[in-house]
């Protein structure tokens, strides 16, 4: 009911809204362009049915993937591990000790964000890269 409000709001008034969650289902719905965070650090951005619908960055796949979906043959894939805590973020890339396409250097190094387009960028080493 809330977010038929901000719904209404936003086409009456002509408002932005700003909507911080991690359901990407109510994001694919409701947003234009899509922001994806992890432990603190933007991985992801760009258009929401560019960045939803081929995400580059793992841990917007891994968020996808969560979704519960009831016509879906195949079950929800958890992420594995746990979220660092601030005072101990991993070195390299914040993702990898929980990424399924880690290797080496993201261990070590932080990617810098990269490019995909006008309006996208992704901050992975395999950023543009087949999934």
């Amino acid at each position: 009911q809330i977010l038929e409000l901000l719904d209404r709001l936003q086409a009456r008034r002509g408002l932005a809204v700003l909507l911080i969650t991690h359901d990407l289902a109510i994001v694919a719905g409701r947003a234009d362009r899509v922001t994806v965070l992890y432990a603190g650090q933007v991985v992801e951005s760009g258009p929401a049915p560019a960045v939803l619908g081929a995400p580059s960055h793992p841990y917007t796949r891994a968020l996808l993937a969560a979704i519960p979906r009831v016509d879906a043959a195949d079950p929800v894939r958890p992420i594995p591990g746990t979220v660092p805590r601030p005072q101990a973020w991993p070195a390299g890339c914040r993702f990898h000790p929980r990424c399924d396409v880690a290797f080496d250097r993201c261990g070590r190094e932080v990617p810098p964000p990269v490019r995909l387009g006008a309006e996208r960028e992704s901050r992975c080493w395999l950023a543009g890269e087949a999934p």
